[in-house]
Formats: structure tokens, sequence, C-alpha cells
């Protein structure tokens, strides 16, 4: 036990202030570590204090700091011991050593020199430091110098113990999505399980990880394959920050070597701030970068995970883009995208249609906002969403007419042949021209024909061209090997109710759907009453319903499309494509009763007729028939029409407020004059 050389004394007229700090830095250290720090530092203070001293001129106060470094400068405890200090709140500060207050040799200084100035006394027992005696400044940089120190050869240990694992084929770092971690000693009633851990193949997990790897091999976005995994609600790591899966992790699954069977370490390691004490990753070297080839974990095929890993590849902006700090994007987030993002565009400019707030959002075309497009006006994502959802939906379940005449299509393709055979010779002869080049290039390299380098790079990139020609090989012969069953009417009926309830359902969901099922963007295209009173937005798109069928009946229809092996292109036939105008606005009742009169008008009815038959008053009456006669005079069966340019003067543009009316008569709602 520390002996103090300056012993401690009451202040006259008030108690004693003091402030016991504990701290202890990870989670796998004993909770138990704060209390026996606590006990330790008051028994010390026990029997530092004069004798007869009575526990009411005592005040004692503690701040714990549990599972954090003590190399970290900005922590929530330590901040207020440096508050403390500022207002002169303690006349005393007790720490078991000096590395509890700080593991930081710098800060540790600074924190000492600041409660010496205003006052305050500090002693760390284990390390023999007292602010009372003159030699305090030798002692904590001495104690800072070996817990460094010691910081260090822990470091050292931890690494030299992940060699050894590493060299034993064991498992090193956090679990991998797809995997389970094996224990090689079982757990007991009294004992938890002991490593070496092992990861094996998660059978359960594995399968949505090659579906990740055939969607984006198929085009899909990454974005677009995030919202699909959290529409399924595939779990994310435990570690992970937010729950919603973005693009950057679908792309790290992509990227991740460990499902093609070869696994890598050390490819970024941690880099502690000497300022703040926190630490970042860095990427490492590539000659530290470890790594060896694990078979048994191989999830996806060669040909797949080269064909995903090329998509996006593809899809780079910079094809050699800046690592570290010097990238642009560096700490900068990302919103999650919506149903429409990406696919939503204006129809005069082809711009993107951006959206505006975020209770009562609305979307308006970002050239306009620019000043490039004379559309200015606006679609409430209220009305956009249910209306693009409800006719996409009406859309999918029109199949269910011509659900006989699809599976009649699909038989005559399969009768046909389909295209595995001819992909098959293809491949076939893709081998043998690949392997000849490699036997060319090989025999140049041992007669030492033309430079070294650039044959032994070749030669390279066609041993792997080889591997995933023969890759893609197995797979077109497994699937050669296996017959899908086409559905029954019955069951192709169940599939497209199944795709109806998940459009309708939960938004991540559907918005991979919808995007399976455009072709093309969704255009905003503005249309003019006849009137000459209003403009107002109607969503135009194309749609392929290929994607809402099942694997089974969709493959061929697709080979057809692409005009595949001896089909010829041309397909999807017409009966599979949807070309449909959406209205995004509420339509009044005037225009509604304008439609009917019409129809009315044209069987030979009188206005005071029809008025009868829908119950319309003389004035409503009267109202539409202004717009039935402009109708009947450009011989229009509807009382829209497309504008191809900027319109003169327009009474009431769409506005924001239009669009919220509802069914009120006579339209928008009426402005308070300013």
């Amino acid at each position: 036990m520390m002996y103090l050389r300056q012993p401690l004394q009451l202040p006259k007229g008030r108690e004693l202030r003091v402030l016991i700090h504990a701290r202890f830095s990870t989670e796998e250290q004993r909770q138990s570590s704060i209390d026996d720090q606590i006990t330790a530092c008051r028994a010390f203070l026990d029997t530092s204090l004069p004798k007869g001293t009575k526990p009411t001129q005592i005040a004692v106060e503690v701040i714990k700091e549990p599972e954090i470094s003590g190399e970290i400068a900005d922590r929530a405890g330590i901040n207020q011991v440096w508050a403390g200090i500022e207002s002169k709140r303690w006349d005393l500060i007790i720490a078991e050593e000096s590395s509890r207050l700080y593991r930081h040799h710098t800060k540790a200084g600074e924190l000492f020199e600041s409660a010496v100035d205003a006052g305050v006394r500090v002693i760390c027992p284990s390390d023999y430091i007292d602010t009372a005696d003159d030699d305090w400044p030798d002692r904590l940089h001495m104690c800072q110098m070996q817990h460094s120190r010691s910081n260090f050869y822990t470091r050292q240990r931890i690494r030299r113990a992940h060699d050894g694992l590493w060299a034993r084929g064991a498992a090193v770092g956090n679990t991998v999505i797809g995997y389970n971690r094996r224990c090689t000693v079982p757990a007991t009633k009294t004992e938890p399980a002991r490593g070496p851990f092992y990861d094996e193949i998660d059978e359960e997990t594995a399968p949505i990880i090659r579906e990740v790897f055939k969607r984006i091999a198929a085009g899909e976005t990454s974005a677009e394959v995030g919202e699909w995994l959290d529409s399924i609600k595939f779990a994310k790591a435990k570690w992970s920050r937010q729950a919603k899966w973005t693009a950057g992790n679908v792309n790290a699954i992509i990227r991740r070597t460990k499902y093609w069977g070869f696994e890598t370490n050390r490819v970024k390691v941690s880099k502690r701030k000497l300022r703040t004490g926190k630490s970042e990753y860095v990427w490492n070297d590539e000659d530290k970068i470890q790594t060896r080839e694990s078979p048994h974990l191989r999830i996806v095929s060669d040909h797949l995970w080269y064909k995903a890993n090329e998509v996006v590849d593809k899809r780079r902006v910079f094809q050699k883009p800046i690592r570290g700090a010097g990238h642009p994007l560096r700490g900068t987030t990302r919103q999650r995208r919506g149903l429409l993002a990406g696919v939503f565009t204006c129809g005069v400019c082809g711009s993107p249609m951006h959206s505006h707030g975020k209770t009562d959002g609305v979307f308006r075309c970002s050239g306009a906002a620019r000043g490039t497009c004379w559309y200015r006006g606006y679609c409430m994502r209220e009305r956009v969403y249910p209306a693009a959802l409800q006719a996409v939906v009406d859309a999918v379940l029109s199949l269910d007419g011509v659900r006989d005449a699809v599976l009649a299509r699909v038989r005559e393709l399969h009768e046909k042949g389909g295209s595995l055979a001819v992909e098959l010779k293809k491949l076939d002869k893709e081998e043998k021209k690949l392997v000849s080049a490699i036997e060319r290039l090989s025999a140049a390299v041992e007669s030492g024909d033309g430079t070294l380098s650039s044959l032994t790079s070749r030669l390279a990139d066609r041993e792997r061209d080889l591997a995933i020609v023969r890759s893609r090989r197995r797979e077109v012969e497994e699937q050669a090997g296996r017959k899908e069953k086409l559905p029954s009417a019955a069951k192709l009926l169940q599939h497209l109710e199944a795709v109806k309830v998940q459009l309708l359902g939960d938004e991540a969901r559907a918005a991979v759907i919808l995007r399976q099922l455009l072709d093309g963007p969704i255009r905003v295209v503005p249309f003019m009453r006849i009137d000459g009173k209003r403009v107002v937005p109607r969503l135009e798109f194309t749609l392929n319903l290929v994607a809402a069928l099942p694997s089974a009946v969709a493959a061929p229809l697709r080979q057809a499309a692409t005009g595949e092996g001896e089909l010829p292109a041309g397909e999807p036939a017409a009966m599979l494509q949807r070309t449909l105008m959406v209205n995004a606005f509420a339509e009044p009742q005037l225009v509604k009763h304008a439609c009917v009169i019409v129809q009315r008008r044209l069987e030979g009815k009188t206005y005071k007729e029809i008025a009868k038959e829908l119950d319309l008053t003389k004035d409503h009456i009267q109202n539409c028939a202004r717009i039935t006669k402009l109708m009947e005079e450009a011989g229009l069966p509807e009382p829209y029409h497309r504008l191809t340019e900027k319109p003169g003067h327009v009474p009431q543009w769409c506005s924001q407020h239009w669009l919220k009316a509802g069914d009120r008569k006579g339209g928008g709602k009426r402005r308070r004059a300013s």
C-alpha cells in the first residue's frame, strides 16, 4: 500500500470532497473490475485520513467508465472529470492507476497539470503518484510509458495468436453471414465453449447468398437487392450499425472472396489516432495481406462469382477509385432509395423527379428547379404511390385472362429444345479455344519468346477465363439434367395473387418487384384540360410482365426475347407487355360527369334526361355541358390533351393545394388573397 509523504488534511468549515474514478477497457474483462477498483480506493482513503475523521466530514463521488479504452481522449466519464476540475468541484481525485484516467501520455499529463493548477490533489496508489509530491511528473511519465508498452506487447501477443490460428485453418475475425462457427471444445454446465473455432457453411442462409450473386449477375442494382433482402427480413451481422441493407452492404457480399472459397485476412488494419486515441481501419499493404484457399467454404461457383463482380466493376463511375482518406465521398452518408427512386422521370425533359418534404411530400422535376424545364407541376407522393401500384396490380392480374395462352407458348418453346444444348456447344467450342491458347502461351513462356511478364499475365487471364467457362458448363449441365415442371393454370393464378399481395404490402418488397416489371422509366407527362384552366400530371410507363411469372415459365420467355440459341428473337409476345397511363391527380366530379355525359349524348339522350338519371343539379349540369361541348367539337373521348410545349397563361397551374383537394366540385382549394 502506498504511504503518503504529505498526509491528507480536512478543510476547515466544510467536508472533504473526494472523487473516485474507475474504468476497464473491454466487455471481455471482468464486470466486477470496477467494484474492485472502488473498494481498493475507498480502503486507501480510509487508511490515509486523519484519525478521528467522521463519515459526515467526507463526501465521496464515484464516476464509472465500463467497457471503454483509456486510449480514447474524448469519453463521457473523463469529460465529467475535466468539468469538475475546471469548476473545482473536488479537493481530491483517487484512481487505482493513472491508466484508469488515461492510457494516453499527453492527455494524462494535461489532466494532472490542470488539476494541480486548480488546487485539486490527484493520487494513484498503485502507481505511487501523488501530485502533492514534487516528483509526481517523473513518476507519471514512467508509469504512462509502462502502460503504453504493456498495450504494445498485448497487441503483439494477440497478433501472434491470430497468426497461429490462421496457419492452422481456424476462424479469425468475426463470423461472416452464410457461415456458422464450430467450437473445438463444447460448452458444459460450468464452462463456456472453447476454441480454436472453425467455420462451416450455414445451409439456411447460403441459398440467400447465392440468390444475391444471381440477382447482381442478372443485372439488378445493389440497392434493389438490398431492398429485396429487407423485404424478406434477412438479418445482417449483429455488429451492424443499422438494420437496413444498403447498396454498400450488398457490394461487400459480392466482393467477399470467402464465398468463392478463397479467404483473406488483414486486408484492412486498425490504426490509432495519436491525438484522439480512437482507431480507424485503413487499407493494408498488399504484401502483408494473408490469404489461404478454403474449398470447403465455397458457396458460389467461379462463373457466378466472376460474373457478379464484373457487373459491379462496370457500374463504377471511376474504374480506378481512390482508396482511403483521399476518396471524395469519404464519410458521406447516403439516403435510402424510395419506391420510385431511379425510375421516376419528367416526361418533358427526362430529368429525375425529386422528392420534396417529409410528411406532405411532393415530386417535382429537378430540371424545373434548375430552370432548364418549363414543366413546374407537382405530384403528390400520397397519390403517386397508390396510383402506380394499383395500376401494376391490375396489369399483373390481367394475365389471368391469358394464362392458358402463356402456358401454351412456353410448352411450344420447350418442345423446340430451348437454348441449353446450344449453350453447351458454344461453351465446348470456347473451352477448346482457351485450352489451345493456354498451350501456346505455355510454350512461349518455356521457349522465352517475347516479354516474360506480359506472357505470364496473359496466361493467368486465359486460365481464369477457362475456369469460368468450365464452371458455367457444369451449371448448364446441371440445369439440363433437371427439367423444371411447368405450373398448372391454377398454380399460375395462385402465383399472380401472391405477387399482388407483395405489391400492396411492404414498400421495400414492392419496390423490388416494380423495378423488375418496368420496361423503362415512369414518366410524368403534363396534360391540359380541354377548357385550358388546369394542367395535370399523368404517369406513363410500360410493363414487361414476364418478371411476374414463375421462373419455370419466365426463363424460356426471356431466352426467346434475346434470341438465344435457335429461338427467334422478338418475344415476349404483346400479351405480356402493357403500356399504361395513370392519373396522378384527383379528377373533379365536374370532369368525371362530363365524360359520362359525352357517352350518354352519343346514345341520343338530352341534357335534361342525363341530369335526371345522374341526379345532377341544374347548375352542375350546365358547368359540365361547357366541357362536354368542347369535347364534342374536338372529337375527343376525354377532356384532356397532352402538352408538348409550354402553355400560355393557365389560371390554375397544377399546384399542391389542388392536388390535395380530393373530389370537391369545381376542383381546387381557394387561396386566401394576400
